[in-house]
């Protein structure tokens, strides 16, 4: 069975070629972020104690444990529950909700709904959102959509917009023409929350001006600074397709997350503002909450622990909750409400 026009050994190989290169130095847009220029501004007399940090947040308007989630990265292939399963499992445990991997191959093969059963059963309060992309979003129907996040139970559906990565992948879907009226027609009619994320090349003041009034929930700004697919699909591409040098033509293309983020907290919207891009750390995520930020995602430091295994995982996402208590215990706040609302903790430096 095809998967929109792609074979099922394709998508195989690609989802694996993703997660190799995914790790390589080479397709991390290293220092692009623009956190390393964001200082948080430092409280030597808190007037807190340590103990009294607390990370209880709120995500679409309701009580969190933590601002912290587990950005999308990998789903629907040989492999991907094991991963999955390890990530979920951890996130179930820490109370740090996850993004899954693209359900594009669930679409026309019902068979991989197998991986989120299984997860389900191993992981019944991990809370989940689904994924989709906005090419195959346009030409869904909203039951269908609707049948994936039942599928997960999930929380919330990610849209994912990804223009680069599709211009460059060989088996790429570059259909975005109807994007927007796609976004609002599942808003409107999905009855859960809807997030629209980019993937690594992060959105302009235009774009969230023009998602204003869709319905959606939550804008996701996922910022270039991290992993770049265009950077991933360069490297999959063979010397002599045209993809490969065009993959280099724009391995620096993108707005920085710090930078759009800014340009989303610009905007009078009416969706929540998160962030993720490039974020390695708790101080990372400590400075995009204090920027504003609602809820911070984290990929690559997740994925390279999680194929290590869960006590790995787990030890990684423990250091980076302590991370983000010590900045807001050297903030002199007790409190994630505090470090988003009370006064302008940041500064940016040259």
């Amino acid at each position: 069975m095809e998967i929109i026009g792609e074979k099922p050994e394709q998508f195989e190989s690609r989802k694996a070629d993703h997660i190799r290169l995914a790790l390589r130095e080479e397709t991390q847009a290293l220092g692009g972020s623009g956190l390393d220029r964001i200082e948080l501004i430092h409280d030597a007399l808190p007037e807190i104690d340590f103990e009294d940090v607390k990370l209880e947040a709120t995500c679409f308007g309701k009580p969190s444990a933590t601002p912290l989630f587990i950005s999308s990265m990998t789903a629907g292939h040989q492999g991907s529950i094991n991963l999955n399963l390890t990530m979920a499992k951890v996130a179930q445990a820490r109370q740090w909700a996850m993004g899954v991997g693209s359900q594009r191959r669930q679409l026309t093969d019902r068979s991989v709904d197998t991986e989120w059963k299984v997860i389900r059963r191993e992981c019944p309060d991990v809370r989940l959102f689904g994924n989709i992309g906005i090419s195959q979003a346009i030409q869904t129907t909203t039951d269908d959509l609707r049948r994936l996040v039942d599928t997960l139970e999930a929380e919330a559906l990610i849209i994912h917009l990804n223009p680069l990565q599709e211009c460059l992948q060989p088996e790429g879907t570059p259909r975005f023409k109807g994007g927007l009226a796609a976004i609002t027609r599942v808003a409107r009619e999905l009855k859960s929350p809807v997030i629209i994320k980019e993937t690594g090349c992060g959105i302009s003041r235009e774009t969230f001006e023009r998602l204003r009034g869709s319905g959606v929930a939550v804008v996701d700004v996922s910022g270039y600074g991290g992993t770049h697919w265009g950077r991933i699909e360069g490297g999959r591409a063979k010397p002599s397709d045209i993809r490969k040098g065009a993959a280099e033509t724009f391995k620096e293309w993108g707005i920085s997350t710090v930078e759009s983020l800014l340009e989303g907290l610009s905007v009078e919207a009416d969706y929540e503002i998160w962030a993720s891009g490039g974020v390695r750390s708790g101080l990372d995520a400590a400075k995009l909450l204090a920027m504003g930020a609602k809820q911070v995602g984290l990929a690559k430091p997740v994925i390279e622990a999680a194929l290590q295994g869960e006590d790995v995982l787990n030890q990684a996402m423990e250091r980076i909750e302590f991370e983000l208590k010590c900045a807001m215990f050297c903030s002199g706040v007790e409190s994630i409400e505090r470090l988003q609302t009370q006064g302008k903790r940041w500064r940016a430096v040259k």
